[in-house]
């Protein structure tokens, strides 16, 4: 039967790609979380069938394990560091799991499974770093120039797995995510955190001021369920070697995003900037051209207000 792997499926992208895959006929789905294998009941009843696996990609011998046991034909690669605020204190440990450990999942893929035909790489947009607003929205042809360790090593990711699957014969897709928000994400970042706090306000837990970072920004915001059919559709219909913007080509201003939020919540809070959740860099507009990737018939379906909502209820069960 034909496999399909999910590195980092516990994730919050893993976890909803692994809905947005499971159900289809005749494809097993495999997938890996960094730890201890959680058990099936701590999972929705759509990912029943899911078969999962403890790997970390910082070790040969943990990658080789799971790849021998799953031999799969197509691997989603989403393991990773993902805070653009954790690289700034943790540079080194960013790459070696970023960079370096996507360095030896497709050296294990190589020895251990003749069957894998393609593996499309969750990058990001943090790779072209601070591009000029006159340039934006930003094109796949444009240079690297991360600003973040966090985009430094998605780069270094990108140059590895192209150069390796052209070695290996293994076909190379790239999906450079912009900012992408929904239920599950977790409270480091930005939109979830301020969901978070203004749920304790609304409960009564906290006083009615939101703290927040630096609101001067305009982010290209899609809803994750969006991202996951996205990365369907370049595991399906997309060329070997492409490289593909993840976004909706419209930017918005974070401040009004955050605005449209506390009315949602209707607790009327104040916002107040947090001098502690400001990041030493912060890219002042990325907005991201969708244009090759809806031409392979993808379109966003689920609009901002619908996620923020979902960010809200998500809070609220949490809480």
């Amino acid at each position: 039967m034909p496999g399909l792997l999910v590195t980092g499926g516990g994730g919050f992208v893993g976890r909803h790609l692994l809905k947005e895959l499971c159900g289809g006929a005749g494809v097993r789905v495999a997938a890996t979380v960094l730890g201890e294998v959680p058990s099936r009941e701590s999972f929705p009843a759509e990912l029943a069938e899911v078969e999962w696996y403890a790997m970390d990609v910082c070790s040969t011998e943990s990658i080789a394990d799971v790849v021998r046991r799953v031999r799969p034909e197509g691997v989603f690669h989403l393991a990773g560091q993902a805070s653009v605020g954790a690289s700034f204190e943790a540079p080194l440990a960013t790459w070696e799991v970023n960079a370096t450990g996507t360095v030896r999942l497709f050296s294990v893929l190589a020895r251990e499974a003749p069957e894998v035909r393609r593996v499309v790489l969750a990058s990001s947009a943090e790779v072209y770093g601070a591009v000029p607003e006159e340039e934006q929205p930003i094109g796949e042809s444009a240079a690297y120039q991360p600003s973040t360790p966090y985009g430094a090593s998605k780069a270094a990711a990108e140059v590895a797995a192209l150069q390796l699957g052209g070695m290996y014969g293994i076909e190379v897709v790239v999906a450079r995510a912009f900012n992408h928000v929904g239920p599950g994400q977790e409270e480091r970042f930005v939109l979830p955190s301020m969901a978070r706090q203004l749920v304790r306000i609304r409960q009564g837990g906290a006083e009615p001021i939101l703290r927040v970072g630096n609101l001067g920004v305009r982010r290209d915001f899609l809803d994750v369920r969006d991202v996951t059919r996205a990365y369907r559709t370049l595991m399906e219909q997309a060329p070997a070697g492409g490289v593909f913007n993840i976004c909706s080509g419209v930017g918005q201003p974070l401040e009004k995003v955050i605005e449209r939020l506390v009315e949602l919540s209707g607790t009327g809070a104040r916002i107040e900037v947090d001098p502690a959740r400001v990041r030493p860099a912060d890219i002042p507009v990325l907005v991201g051209d969708p244009t090759r990737l809806r031409a392979l018939g993808w379109q966003p379906r689920i609009d901002l207000d619908r996620t923020l909502r979902d960010l809200l209820e998500d809070a609220e069960l949490r809480a």
